[in-house]
């Protein structure tokens, strides 16, 4: 699925605009905001040693690493599928890289 997210973007030459909403960037902001409200919010409440108050915390607190965790394992697949469909360049970079090799081979001939 993440190939063909990839691919879908390359073949619209949609990454510069992908890129730009900085949708990774923000989802991780989020997690890590909510995460350290839990852990200011565990040490607001250790004073008071409510038990049950401390596991929820700690729970939520393994919840939110679990899922910046899987958060990151998708960027990096998306990074990978982008190298594996060349999508570090544009459809004009490409033609451009293209016509170079053409007019290369051109003069060793």
């Amino acid at each position: 699925m993440i190939a063909g997210v990839a691919y879908i973007l390359k073949l619209l030459d949609q990454y510069q605009e992908f890129d730009s909403l900085q949708w990774f960037q923000s989802v991780r902001e989020k997690y890590l905001r909510e995460k350290n409200a839990v852990v200011k919010q565990q040490n607001v409440q250790s004073t008071n040693q409510d038990e049950k108050l401390m596991q929820t915390m700690n729970l939520t607190q393994k919840r939110l690493d679990i899922y910046l965790q899987e958060f990151e394992l998708l960027y990096f697949s998306l990074s990978s599928a982008r190298i594996f469909f060349r999508g570090d360049q544009s459809a004009a970079e490409e033609s451009q890289e293209r016509k170079e090799k053409e007019g290369k081979y051109s003069v060793d001939l």
